[in-house]
């Protein structure tokens, strides 16, 4: 009997360190990061030339590199299952265009936001009035058939307008945009940036489809680990407020966004560090304001002695 003790103290010794290890000891102890990503939602995650790019895989491989370890990617077959697989321990964090919601918020913990974005839509020019810029102008038109991702806070919002029979489902937003041009459907919504992305790099549908980027809905992107580490999502948080702080998150964003060098036919811009595009977005932001203050200044008529 004294011998099973000691066997159970010896076992209890040399287990419980692992035991008892967080997420990033354990990330650390087997050398890689797994994270969970987007499928075929470009800027965020897509695949050019054989090799996954965006917004979200930038982010997931800077985040195991200031852990020191690898990084592997896993794309779930559908967004609905990107919960679950985190859950089942197949991966360690959920880098996904991912909205914050209370709903989500029971399965899984987020860290802060890394992106802010707002309902928006693509629609054909010929059921779209002048005046049509946001994705409520879609509410009345009669009709319309709404191509919305399945699974989704997009589905979830649709549902909420739209009647059921008016909204056709797709595995990614790519396909429902691609279900608009060949007018499977007549218009389909998406995040803020996906939409101002997709007009951009397809403008030869520009005399048929029309952007609605006017916002209607403030959400938040954020990361998404497993209930239970307060140490891994403190250590999250502090690498996002990090990349924000540093310019690295803003010259990423201006990359993807705005540059967009990943298009085909895009010139792209000379590459800059993220301390330069911080002095040019500081000396930017101070000549606007030194404008700002020049036209009150004139629209006050101040008169001096």
């Amino acid at each position: 009997m004294k011998g099973f003790n000691w066997l159970l103290i010896l076992w209890f010794f040399f287990t419980a360190p692992f035991a008892l290890a967080g997420e990033i000891e354990k990330i650390q102890a087997k050398g890689e990061l797994v994270v969970s990503l987007n499928k075929g939602y470009p800027p965020f995650a897509m695949v050019i030339d054989n090799q996954l790019r965006g917004l979200d895989v930038d982010l997931g491989s800077l985040a195991a590199e200031y852990l020191g370890v690898r990084v592997r990617f896993v794309q779930p077959e559908t967004y609905d299952r990107q919960i679950p697989t985190l859950l089942s321990g197949e991966t360690d964090i959920i880098i996904a265009a991912m909205t914050r919601t209370v709903d989500r918020g029971l399965k899984v913990s987020f860290t802060d936001p890394y992106f802010e974005v707002s309902q928006a839509a693509l629609v054909t020019r010929a059921i779209a009035k002048p005046e049509t810029e946001s994705y409520f102008d879609l509410v009345d038109m009669k009709g319309i058939i709404l191509g919305v991702k399945a699974n989704t806070t997009h589905e979830q919002f649709a549902r909420q307008l739209f009647p059921k029979n008016a909204i056709r489902l797709y595995p990614t937003a790519e396909e429902a945009a691609n279900g608009l041009v060949k007018g499977q459907v007549s218009a389909m919504t998406a995040d803020s940036p996906f939409i101002k992305v997709w007009a951009k790099s397809h403008p030869q549908h520009y005399l048929k489809i029309k952007p609605l980027l006017a916002p209607v809905t403030r959400e938040y992107y954020a990361f998404a680990i497993r209930h239970g580490d307060p140490d891994f999502l403190n250590w999250l948080n502090l690498f996002i407020d990090q990349i924000k702080n540093d310019g690295t998150l803003g010259l990423l964003t201006h990359e993807y966004f705005d540059q967009m060098p990943w298009l085909k036919n895009s010139k792209g811009e000379e590459k800059i560090s993220p301390a330069l595009f911080l002095k040019n977005k500081f000396i930017a932001q101070q000549k606007k304001m030194i404008e700002k203050r020049r036209r009150e200044l004139k629209n006050n008529k101040i008169i001096y002695d």
